[in-house]
């Protein structure tokens, strides 16, 4: 604030400072660091998992790595993420078997799982569905895509409303 010639204070506005706070309080959390939400991607494309890496934590979120379903599946009951991104194309486990174990699990059943791919087809969709995912997004990822589904998906919480009905 400036003082004009009386010495009264006045609100003198920088726009682009204005602009940049803004945007740092949008990608800032409104939690304190040990309750802030966190993702867990699990994808075997490092260009992948840094790529989302970087949208997530640009938005506030914990982000959590794994190169396999195994090392991901792995990492569950410690880490205790509020949401899976898997990916389906990964060497030794699929992403579908993956959430299939996630799902068949003690730990961590309830955690939604947004799938990732880029089969694209109705039928890898339904697949996806089919072994429990919450979500489906076809790559290559659109942020603004991610971000509606992966605010929708921590909203909602929860597993796969389909797992276990017929």
């Amino acid at each position: 604030a400036a003082l004009d010639d009386e010495g009264v204070p006045q609100l003198v506005l920088d726009p682009e400072a204005l602009v940049a706070a803004v945007h740092q309080s949008l990608a800032a959390t409104d939690r304190p660091p040990s309750v802030r939400r966190s993702i867990l991607v699990i994808d075997d494309s490092a260009l992948s998992r840094k790529t989302i890496e970087a949208m997530l934590t640009s938005r506030g979120y914990e982000v959590f790595l794994a190169g396999t379903g195994e090392a991901g599946l792995a990492m569950i009951p410690e880490k205790t993420p509020d949401l899976v991104i898997m990916d389906v194309v990964m060497p030794e486990m699929t992403g579908w078997e993956a959430t299939q174990r996630l799902r068949n699990a003690t730990v961590g059943s309830a955690i939604p799982v947004l799938i990732i791919t880029s089969k694209s087809t109705p039928q890898d969709m339904l697949q996806s569905f089919e072994v429990g995912a919450n979500e489906f997004i076809n790559k290559p990822i659109d942020e603004k895509e991610l971000f509606t589904v992966v605010d929708r998906l921590l909203k909602q919480g929860g597993g796969s409303p389909a797992v276990g009905k017929t």
